[in-house]
Parts: structure tokens; sequence; C-alpha cells
């Protein structure tokens, strides 16, 4: 049976994600203003989830629980979570350009890692860990490509009636980034970025995560040179630190 949202699941994960990025924790009635939902329903979502020990609340503010962290650490199945932090950087000095490590987290990317130039837009999107449509930037559309067809035909069908002219741009992409195993996103998205990815493999051949290579506005004209050089140096370094280099 295909994978398909549902409102009770979206709302739980909306609740969790947006308490994740607030340090400060949040009160209900931010919390349901954030989500744009009645705070009855949210409450009763926040008090299972605290009987669970996913939330804690402190003062009145919610805060994630220790049962995410649990979750992580007994399954530990997310390979790119164990790319080597040495290998971003030594990619960052080879390419000159910003590094970003980023992993399909259901019908979104996630970037995970980065070492680099800080960007008012790139970076943050890094740092807060934010889901990103798949169709949209480089290391999305990388990913998309890189999974079968009728999962990715899935993946499109969730976009909205508004995305669907970026939705059409993916598919007319699509033949050369399979081809050329390179995504591109030349100011799209963020107009201070342009940027370019490439798969990364574990050993077996599997997918398992995007690394990206971004240079600003001033540097777009060299960027398909640096997805060359981004093919070549994952080559070179991937069986360094475990990753497929063909």
């Amino acid at each position: 049976m295909p994978a398909r949202p549902h409102r009770t699941v979206d709302r739980v994960i909306g609740i969790l994600e947006t308490v994740s990025l607030s340090p400060g924790g949040l009160t209900l009635a931010e919390l349901a203003a954030a989500l744009d939902a009645a705070k009855s329903s949210v409450q009763e979502l926040t008090n299972g989830l605290l009987a669970r020990g996913y939330l804690v609340e402190e003062d009145r503010r919610f805060h994630l629980g220790p049962g995410p962290f649990i979750l992580a650490a007994r399954a530990n199945k997310l390979a790119a979570l164990s790319i080597d932090h040495q290998f971003v950087a030594e990619l960052s000095e080879l390419l000159r350009s910003t590094i970003l490590v980023g992993v399909r987290v259901g019908d979104a990317i996630v970037f995970t890692d980065h070492v680099g130039e800080e960007s008012p837009g790139l970076t943050f999107v890094a740092r807060t860990h934010a889901r990103r449509p798949l169709y949209t930037s480089a290391a999305g559309k990388t990913l998309l490509a890189n999974v079968p067809d009728d999962e990715m035909y899935r993946l499109l069908d969730l976009a909205r009636p508004d995305q669907a002219g970026e939705v059409r741009q993916f598919l007319a992409e699509l033949p050369d980034i399979r081809a050329q195993r390179l995504a591109f996103n030349r100011g799209v998205t963020l107009p201070d970025s342009f940027t370019v990815a490439t798969p990364l493999l574990a050993p077996d051949g599997s997918l398992i995560a995007t690394i990206s290579a971004a240079v600003d506005a001033s540097e777009a004209d060299r960027l398909d040179a640096v997805g060359e050089e981004l093919k070549k140096a994952v080559t070179t370094l991937g069986p360094k630190y475990g990753l497929d280099g063909s």
C-alpha cells in the first residue's frame, strides 16, 4: 500500500518538529499558533506526547523529551549521520565552496552537516535542519532522481497545485541529472547561493545521502566546473571514509 500523509500523524510530527526548533520551548498558545490549529486539539496531542516522554513541560513551556533521542539511538539506521565531518571539511577546502550533506526525510530533504562560508539563507537551513521540498533544491533533486520511479512519482504527487511548475521543471531536468550524476540550483530557492549536488553511495551502491557544493552569486559562472570537481573529489576521497567512490 503506498505511503500517504495522515492528518493526525502530520500534526504530531508538526508538534515535535516545531518544538525542536525552539530552544526556549513553546507555550500551548504559541504552539497552536505556529501550527495554525485549535488549542484544544493541540493540547490533546501534547498530553499524549507528555505521557510517553516525547515532550516535557517546564514552566508551562514544551520541550523535546527523551523519547525521540532514545528512538534514534536504538535504531541508528541513518547512515548519513555517520559520515565523517572531516570528509565534509576536506571537500570544502578542496573545492573552495560551502559543502552540505542532505538526507531524505519522508517527502522532504534535511541537511545534517555543513562546512564553509556563512550564507544568510543556506547555512540557516542547514543549522536548523529545516525541511525543504525535494524537487527544488539541487540536493533534493539528486535524491529524487536516485529513487525508483514509482517512489519518485509518488513523492511528486504530494506537491501542492502551486508547486506544479517546480515539478515540471524537475522532470525536464531529470534525464540530465541521471546522466551527469549532478543536479543544479542556480539561485532559484535562495538568491544568494548557487548549488550543485551529487549522490553519496554506500559500498553496496545504495543511496545514503547527497553532497552539495554551494558558491555565492559572484561565482555563479564556475558552478558547472565545481560540479565536475565535486564528483571527482567524491570518487577520490569517498573510499577513505567508507563511501563508494565509483
